[in-house]
């Protein structure tokens, strides 16, 4: 199952946090708001570390199936 990253861009402050620890899988706009440029970018690894320091717990993983009620 293929892992969906998202960025609540609402929530995101644009710390760039995500940026420097995944910087093939995020970047910022014009406004310096995080957005998912290439989610297989990073390893899971890196990832990880990029949603685990993001200041404002923006950033989440969910699996397919999770997306889809766990239905296959």
């Amino acid at each position: 199952m293929a892992d969906r990253i998202t960025v609540d861009r609402d929530r995101c402050m644009g710390s760039g946090q995500c940026t420097f620890y995944a910087p093939n899988t995020f970047d910022l706009d014009d406004l310096s708001i995080a957005f998912v440029m290439d989610p297989h970018g990073d390893s899971d690894d890196k990832v990880d570390m990029a949603i685990n320091v993001c200041p404002t717990r923006s950033i989440a993983r969910a699996t397919a199936a999770a997306d889809n009620g766990g239905v296959r």
